[in-house]
């Protein structure tokens, strides 16, 4: 077994500056796991990946630049009590311009008695060419390890012995060394380390060595003690002088303490104790504070609530960056040289920032433009020569705005006015007053046709109080004129409110809406106008945004409630001449909440093939929605959502072709957020989204961006316009993952399996789900993309793919008529591959995978449908339902849903605690039509399990049984689908058996057959009358002005007794299972095998093996049965029972096995492989320490001809590749 990358946290970072004429940039290294990162800054490029420890977290590194070498370095790596030394080596070719790196491993210290907290390179007092390894440990301690003679010269320890959460040293000479320590009685000593009395170093912390003998001995003696932080302390840093110090706490704070001068000479016996802080303290995190740096001229904090936040000394907060999730940024590395400021945390991020471009601080005033090297802010004013004072209700002020270009700004009055703003590169503005209109009436809205990038030829349109529509051509730079203008009645008084232009159908054709959800479409040409369409929405609402495809002959509106809204645009109708009838169009298709009750900002036609076409919406509840329109169905499905947690609403997305970029608000602040890197590109500060403001963005959004706002009379500009950079910031430089804990993971296997390429599925405990693609190269996971967010952010607690479908076919109304052939791939079938999550608050979701012409390097997923318990619903499945007769099926109808009004809610108010811990599902489609089942159990932590159904493509959820309750949860669910089987007297075939296997925490592990409640569902699925399916969820719920839900629909609850229920595999252990089933059919037709393998908190291993056939054929025939059981018409044999006691040495977390070989990991981050022999004996082949902490789970994919892939899971996540031995 090979282990490949760690996908996780960031626990450690480092700047490596090479000498001119070097790049200006400095190299980076990071910690993940037990392996170092080597990123190149200046091309933000990951050049290697190195394992420098086996199962231990890298807590830190530092380097010592090599004083033979400018290229190389000394690198000191520590975790725990253990540090190695590496010797770094960076060439830079001059030919291919590539970076080569090597590191060679140096010493590797024995293990230390206590964790070590920093290390530091000195040089000895003495001899100043003799080099130190300075060793901070927890018991308050420092060591000093000689690096030519490899062993510890001299040890220190301070006479406070305490605990320590952090160390930090300051000094470069042993006898300079100064120490701050952070004890757990949330108070600072600080004391260094001085020359004593020649004693022998007699006692050494190493383990198996003996100690150097000094000829100097050093003590400790006390500088200060520091007392103010109400908490426990995490980080400490130096000032580059060591005159300062700053220190961050469980309080939430960080604190700047003046210590002791160390230039000056002191009493080495004096101690000072300052309290409080000598400094400012820093309040602005709103948890936890993990780490903090220092320079010059400003502090650097990071915290819990995932903020980083950058302080001047006086202790004024300049700026606030949120950009990573989960549990909190836990490094920060400042760079004052190149001004680059890297954050790392839980979510496997490292963002790249440069603090100058962007810190308040660094504005100056250049001829009364405020001025941040290559960013601008300035003010203006409309030209009003009767402004006097104070605003009154006569005075003139700006209605609304819009850019068209970064130079170029019209501006429409409440006096009927429209001025265009010529603005320089330097803030100076030319106003220019292109329209007035005859009356002083307010200008209610404009809009500038969008094909324009600049202010050669401009259309725009004006819309005013008088429901008069007025539309004008502005040509000509620098002095423009109007050379075309036409006004006219487009709506009553007052009832005009919105216009709008589509770039698809230029600037002939152009829209109105008045506020009742009526639009209308006009012709405008040889200076007249013609009425060509009315389109009446189906529900009575200000449509306040819309988007029309000439090639697709539809268009589509948003209106202020969230509704989205397509009307057929027929070509004829648009290139028709003009008649005096106005067509009157209603709608195609509707989608009725699509945001919830928020507004729908914007809508984009996205793409379209022959049967679909793809559409996009933003809106008032911070989400992306992604829609599909069926042609031949004319039905709108949702297939997708992208909740932006940094803007409270999304305003628009750029570019319209391949969204990267999301422009909102978020509270009184304007921000551009990269979707693509998880970072914020621009964040102004406006009083909110409803004053006056427009944008306009360039090709490249973080070099090439405006915004205007309108404040009282004032129009205050950002405007940040660069041609040319040789570096866009802010950069990911990795990639961004979970932001908590894993429960579960699932390989999503492509039929095309014979390639090293795989795409695993991954749920987390923030309620996320995620598709991360890993592939060979340095950088082997290449991307990975959020699928979505259960309902609430409820945690994620198991996955499970659908690969398979199984036809069912249905000669009569009679069970026995019913056939079910075996799987086939699913992507022979019109249903898409599945995937299928459940979590807390008994969420489940479905995902289907998206039909595209992708690479196969690409795996898209879409949202399907989710299925949420109503208020009245639990798992006694109190849901629509007859009264209940008996326990057959055969009575039971499918009952009509509630109403439409009918009250739904996530949370059930009685047993809102109950939760999904594990699910298993499969696939099941009627021949000869387009319904498919997707059967789905899953167990509950009340100890029960359910049957349930998902129909699709209606997407109808339905509570088909529960299963007999047993004593304890199931933690862990397969289902096993046993095909047809030859009878031994008439050679006459067997109906399909679909069982369901569980293990729970009591250690037993219960076989269930569900197969006669499956063939009775799907004959009655069979006769579903299309008014019957309506889909009543459509759109997940969020919480941010969703008002989605879902209407349940249940057959009578038939409880299915056991098959067979095996006994505990350990009488004194309640063994929590975590078990995996795998198939191996055997050449003998006329038998079906099946290797069952578990594991739980005993440690141990248990594998069995169960054989099926029919009933009347002879045990005698298989080899050593352990006990047979007789069901109907087949019959189940138990036999090759095996157990390994200590399989692992603590809990055993995660299992798999395809019969010959078997994979397993616990919480001792082991990753063991067993072979499994003909006889059914498990024996351990080999085994790895995995970089995972707290392994949660674990899957398997066997690609090429006999390779394996090993995905672990839990605090982040690894891959191992195994490649078993040609005799195997």
């Amino acid at each position: 077994m090979e282990s490949k990358q760690y996908l996780g946290e960031i626990s450690a970072l480092c700047f490596l500056h090479l000498p001119p004429p070097s790049p200006s940039l400095p190299f980076l290294l990071a910690g993940t796991g037990s392996q170092l990162l080597f990123y190149n800054l200046a091309t933000s490029t990951m050049l290697a990946s190195f394992q420098v420890f086996d199962g231990l977290r890298v807590h830190g590194i530092s380097c010592l630049p090599s004083p033979d070498t400018e290229t190389t370095f000394t690198v000191a790596v520590f975790g725990e009590r253990r540090l190695k030394l590496f010797l770094f080596d960076i060439r830079l070719s001059d030919y291919d311009n590539q970076t080569l790196v090597n590191l060679v491993s140096v010493q590797s210290l024995p293990n230390l008695g206590h964790w070590i907290l920093d290390v530091c390179f000195i040089q000895d007092s003495v001899n100043e060419g003799r080099q130190f390894i300075a060793i901070g440990c927890t018991d308050n301690s420092v060591y000093f390890w000689d690096m030519l003679t490899s062993t510890v010269s001299y040890q220190v320890s301070s006479p406070d012995i305490c605990l320590l959460y952090t160390m930090r040293m300051w000094g470069d000479t042993i006898d300079s060394i100064h120490v701050a320590s952070g004890t757990i009685f949330n108070e600072i000593i600080v004391w260094k380390v001085v020359c004593g009395d020649y004693t022998p170093c007699l006692d050494s912390p190493l383990k198996d060595s003996e100690a150097h003998v000094c000829n100097r001995q050093y003590k400790a003696a006390p500088v200060c003690r520091l007392a103010g932080h109400e908490g426990s302390i995490f980080r400490i840093t130096w000032s580059l002088d060591g005159s300062k110090l700053v220190s961050v706490s469980d309080d939430r704070s960080a604190r700047i303490w003046e210590v002791f001068n160390a230039k000056k000479d002191c009493n080495n016996d004096a101690e000072v104790t300052i309290s409080p802080s000598s400094g400012p303290v820093l309040f602005g995190h709103s948890a936890r504070v993990w780490d903090c740096c220092m320079s010059d001229s400003l502090i650097v904090t990071v915290g819990e609530d995932c903020t980083c936040r950058v302080w001047g000394l006086d202790g004024t907060q300049l700026r606030i960056i949120k950009e990573h999730i989960g549990r909190g940024v836990w490094r920060c590395l400042y760079d004052p040289v190149s001004s680059l400021l890297v954050t790392a945390g839980f979510d496997s991020a490292i963002k790249v920032h440069q603090l100058h471009s962007s810190l308040p601080m660094g504005f100056t005033k250049c001829n009364g433009v405020e001025e941040d090297e290559k960013k601008q802010i300035f003010t203006i004013q409309i030209p009003n020569p009767n402004r006097t004072g104070l605003m009154d209700s006569k005075s003139e002020y700006v209605r609304c705005m819009h850019f068209a270009s970064e130079s170029a700004l019209y501006v429409a009055t409440n006096n009927g006015v429209l001025y265009l703003a010529n603005i320089s590169d330097t803030g100076d503005v030319a106003w220019t007053q292109l329209f007035r209109a005859s009356e002083n009436i307010a200008i209610v809205c404009i809009s500038v046709f969008p094909g324009a990038t600049s202010c050669v030829d401009n259309w725009i349109a004006l819309g005013d109080g008088k429901g008069r529509l007025t539309v004008v051509r502005v040509v000509g730079l620098p002095t423009p004129e109007v050379n075309f203008s036409l006004t006219w009645s487009a709506e009553a008084e007052r009832q005009l409110l919105e216009t709008f232009w589509c770039e698809s159908l230029g600037p002939t054709f152009i829209f109105t809406a008045d506020p009742r959800g009526k639009l209308k479409l006009w012709r405008i040409e040889s200076f007249s106008q013609y009425l060509v369409a009315e389109f009446t929405s189906c529900f009575p609402i200000r449509i306040i945004c819309l988007d029309a495809s000439f090639k697709e002959e539809v268009l589509v509106c948003g209106d202020l409630r969230g509704n989205l809204v397509l009307f057929p645009l027929l070509r004829d109708l648009l290139l028709s001449t003009p008649v005096s009838s106005v067509a009157q169009i209603s709608p195609l298709n509707y989608f009725k909440g699509a945001h919830g009750i928020s507004s729908v900002t914007s809508v984009s036609i996205y793409g379209s093939s022959s049967s679909n076409i793809e559409l996009h919406s933003t809106g008032g509840d911070g989400c992306i929605c992604y829609l599909e329109y069926d042609k031949f169905e004319q039905k709108m499905d949702f297939i997708g959502m992208r909740q932006v947690k940094e803007l409270s609403l999304v305003k628009s997305f750029f570019p319209n072709e391949n969204p990267d970029y999301a422009i909102g608000f978020a509270s009184a602040d304007f921000i551009i957020w990269n979707l693509s890197t998880e970072t914020k590109v621009a964040e102004i500060s406006c009083g909110g989204w409803r004053r006056p403001h427009t944008f306009f963005l360039g090709d490249i959004p973080e070099m090439k961006n405006c915004f205007a706002f309108v404040k009282d009379e004032v129009i205050y500009m950002h405007k940040h316009w660069v041609v040319a950079s040789d570096k866009i910031y802010p950069q990911n430089l990795h990639l961004q993952f979970h932001g908590r804990e894993m429960h579960s993971l699932c390989f999503i296997v492509d039929r095309t399996n014979s390639i090293p390429l795989a795409f695993i599925a991954t749920g987390c405990e923030d309620g996320t789900v995620r598709l991360t693609r890993y592939s060979s190269g340095v950088d082997n996971w290449s991307a990975s993309k959020l699928l979505g967010e259960h309902v609430g952010g409820s945690a994620v607690r198991s996955l499970c793919s659908v690969q398979k479908v199984h036809t069912f076919t249905c000669h009569t109304m009679s069970t026995a008529g019913a056939i079910i052939k075996q799987g086939t791939d699913l992507d022979d079938q019109e249903d898409q591959f599945l995937l299928i999550s459940v979590g807390a608050k008994r969420v489940i979701t479905a995902w289907k995978r998206k039909s595209t012409s992708t690479p196969k390097s690409e795996m898209l997923f879409q949202w399907l449908s989710s299925d949420l318990p109503n208020r009245k619903g639990g798992t006694n499945l109190n849901g629509s339902k007859k009264e209940e007769t008996n326990r057959n099926l055969d009575n039971v109808s499918i009952d009509k849903p509630p109403p439409e009004n009918s009250e739904v809610c996530c949370n059930d108010g009685k047993e809102n605690d109950w939760r999904y811990l594990a699910v298993t599902a499969f696939l099941v489609k009627i021949s000869g039509s387009r319904t498919s089942v997707c059967f789905i159990v899953v167990s509950c932590s009340d100890a029960t399990v359910t049957l349930r159904a998902l129909v699709l493509p209606h997407r109808l959820w339905f509570d088909i049984a529960l299963l007999i309750p047993s004593a304890s949860p199931v933690l862990s669910l397969q289902h096993v689908i046993i095909p047809e089987l030859p009878s031994f007297e008439d050679k006459s075939q067997t109906k399909s058996v679909f069982t369901v296997i569980s293990g729970s925490t009591d250690g037993s592990i219960a076989i269930w057959d569900v197969t006669e409640t499956v063939q009775t569902f799907m004959q009655k699925v069979s006769n579903l009358k299309k008014e019957d399916c309506r889909n009543f969820q459509r759109r997940p719920r969020t919480g941010r002005g969703s008002q989605g839900g879902r209407q349940w629909r249940s057959l009578d609850n038939s409880d299915k007794e056991t098959v067979a229920t095996l006994p505990k595999p350990s009488e004194n252990t309640k063994d929590d299972m975590q078990d995996q089933t795998s198939l191996n059919v055997k050449d003998n037709e006329s038998c079906f095998s099946c290797n069952v393998i578990s594991g739980g908190d005993d440690q141990a291993l248990h594998s069995f093996c169960f054989n099926v056939m029919a009933s009347d054929r002879p045990t005698s025939e298989t080899h050593f049965p352990r006990h047979v059981k007789t069901f109907g018409n087949y019959q189940i044999m138990f036999s090759h029972p095996d157990k390994i006691a200590s399989a692992h040495s603590s809990a055993v977390k995660g299992v798999w096995t395809d019969g010959h070989w078997v994979f397993s990991t616990g919480l001792d981050q082991r990753l063991r492989c067993w072979r499994v022999s003909t006889d059914g004996k498990v024996s351990e082949h080999s085994h790895l320490i995995v970089s995972v902490p707290e392994p949660e789970a674990l899957d398997v994919r066997k690609y090429g001809r006999n390779r394996y892939q090993i995905a672990v899971a839990g605090r982040g996540m690894q891959m191992m590749e195994f490649i078993p031995p040609v005799e195997a």
